[in-house]
């Protein structure tokens, strides 16, 4: 699932592509998870220009017009510009501009577009201060790193990026949220988003789609060691994985 990085990336990118150019059609291809009919959608997205596109959360925001359409990728979406023509799978949602489409797809068919989303009050990860991560996570006694991926708590942040966070800051993934030194925590939290942020646009400047984890340092998926040499501890969750090493120092 892409997190809070490669979402970013992609509105920046889109925004490239598709700001200040205006919808001429709309498809929806799958309707079972949308929030509207397709008609009251076409209604309000069709005939109007993109003004911005932006990230919020775990989400990206297309300002059409006087509206939005929210799109979710969840496990499985991705995002496809077509040329006229071009044969994409799995379509989910269609925006069709004068000389390419905007495809919202998935295999999976969970991927989820939704007009006029509800404004959200948790606050997102690279936009919380200091002293509010303080407050929250002394009012949070489950492990640090179910409270980063908690979207009700703080949003963008999903597994891989937790323990990125986690790893940079030598906390171990299973350290109580409210024993964890918070501002330690804090500057690895947006320093690694940052940092993320910035690698993969230089890697990929036109990325709309996918992740890219090149560069990740700890959560390694079939790999033993760290570029430092450190053994990489691996624990299961449930169906979540948290990848450590014995150096990270657990809170209780």
């Amino acid at each position: 699932m892409p997190e809070l990085p490669d979402l970013a990336v992609m509105a920046k990118n889109l925004s490239t592509k598709l700001v200040n150019h205006t919808v001429k059609g709309l498809t929806l291809h799958v309707d079972r998870k949308n929030n509207v009919p397709e008609k009251e959608m076409q209604e309000a997205l069709v005939g109007h220009k993109v003004k911005s596109i932006q990230r919020e959360g775990k989400e990206l925001h297309f300002k059409i017009g006087d509206s939005v359409l929210g799109l979710h990728l969840m496990l499985h979406g991705e995002l496809k510009v077509a040329e006229p023509g071009e044969e994409v799978k799995f379509p989910i949602l269609q925006l069709d501009f004068p000389n390419q489409s905007l495809y919202l797809t998935d295999w999976q068919k969970s991927a989820t577009p939704t007009l006029n989303p509800d404004e959200v009050s948790v606050p997102d990860a690279l936009t919380i201060t200091q002293d509010q991560f303080t407050e929250l996570l002394g009012k949070k006694k489950s492990d640090i790193k179910t409270v980063l991926l908690d979207q009700k708590s703080i949003r963008g942040i999903g597994n891989a990026y937790a323990d990125e966070i986690l790893y940079d800051a030598a906390i171990a993934p299973h350290s109580l949220a409210n024993k964890v030194p918070a501002d330690k925590l804090y500057k690895s939290m947006v320093s690694v988003l940052n940092d993320a942020i910035e690698n993969i646009s230089k890697s990929d400047p036109d990325r709309v789609t996918g992740e890219n984890r090149d560069f990740m340092k700890i959560h390694l998926p079939k790999t033993a060691q760290t570029k430092k040499g450190e053994y990489i501890i691996v624990d299961k969750k449930g169906s979540r994985k948290s990848y450590y090493v014995a150096s990270q120092k657990e809170y209780k």
